[in-house]
């Protein structure tokens, strides 16, 4: 039996519920497109949802997220109703951005989530301005600034690191580095494949961890967090993960093999962490906070579907549009 000896048990218990939460979301949206109830494109974390977890434990209020899209992790930790998540995926009116978002472009202020983008790379940029608000208003407050590994030969990755060093800003860049970068292996678009060691030509902090150790992840975010909050700049973190789907739902995945998913589906950090709750936590207890999660997604599922579709008009609404659609003649070529 794995013994965790840092955490406490109501932190581990914290973490646990906010990934076996999202593990359950990521579950029902598979099953919801695989019926073909969400429309267009799937892109699951299934096997990435320990890292949001963990890292929204260590937060405050006022704090910015700029979120991962692959994994939903960082909205459901921060509280964001899943069943507003699952509608806005759905395309529907209830959803946080009125369905119109869709499930890569997704976003709650009222958290601090500044939101998800489909656009590789073009969070980070974003985190300099939220970051540098918090500096300017001499705030205790930090931005967490998350993305995949595929962000990292992007122009935007190099120069908003700089500037975040140059400016000391208090940002905690993690990488989830689940090895592809759609579907290229990370080996095919870096030579440097670790990536934490790029904040030595910053000038910053570099930590690489594994990103299904619980207590591993726990520290090395709770140093950099503290460090951000203290004035002391950014931390570059490289949390080394998989994602157990394919890049999009219905991906072949003619680029990896069955045996190196099935490796890491065999490391399942939940798995680890229930594991650990055991060891202080009856039975019973660990299976009443289950059945607790799956509950709210059983209500979640039920809420996106009975929510309605938008009006078309909404799609105008908000954005630059010619003359004729905002004198409402609305024609749609079907």
């Amino acid at each position: 039996m794995i013994k965790m000896k840092m955490l406490s048990k109501e932190k581990l218990q914290d973490i646990y519920q906010n990934a076996y939460l999202t593990r359950k979301f990521e579950e029902a949206t598979i099953d919801l497109f695989s019926k073909g109830e969400i429309e267009g494109w799937l892109h699951s974390g299934v096997g990435q949802e320990l890292v949001g977890s963990v890292v929204c434990t260590l937060l405050q209020e006022g704090d910015y997220i700029i979120p991962y899209h692959r994994s939903k992790s960082y909205f459901l930790a921060r509280g964001v109703d899943p069943g507003r998540i699952l509608a806005e995926i759905m395309g529907r009116k209830d959803g946080l951005c009125g369905g119109v978002g869709g499930e890569a472009h997704i976003a709650d202020i009222s958290k601090g989530l500044i939101g998800s983008s489909g656009i590789i790379g073009a969070g980070i940029p974003i985190a300099l301005g939220t970051a540098f608000k918090n500096d300017y208003e001499d705030s205790t407050n930090i931005t967490i600034c998350s993305f995949g590994d595929g962000s990292v030969p992007q122009g935007a990755f190099h120069e908003s690191l700089n500037l975040a060093a140059t400016w000391n800003l208090p940002i905690v860049f993690i990488c989830e580095n689940n090895l592809y970068a759609e579907l290229s292996p990370i080996s095919k678009g870096m030579k440097q494949q670790d990536i934490g060691k790029r904040a030595e030509g910053y000038g910053i902090p570099g930590c690489i961890v594994d990103g299904y150790d619980v207590e591993e992840v726990h520290k090395t975010l709770e140093t950099a967090v503290s460090r951000a909050r203290k004035g002391e700049g950014p931390t570059l973190i490289e949390c080394k993960t998989y994602r157990w789907r394919g890049h999009y739902e219905g991906d072949p995945e003619v680029y990896r093999t069955k045996e190196e998913v099935e490796s890491w589906v065999a490391k399942d950090p939940l798995k680890r962490m229930e594991e650990g709750l055991l060891s202080f936590t009856p039975q019973e207890e660990l299976l009443q906070m289950k059945t607790v999660c799956e509950e709210k997604i059983k209500e979640a599922v039920t809420f996106a579907k009975s929510s309605p579709y938008p009006d078309e008009k909404f799609l105008v609404e908000n954005v630059y549009a010619e003359d004729f659609l905002h004198k409402g003649d609305l024609t749609w070529h079907k």
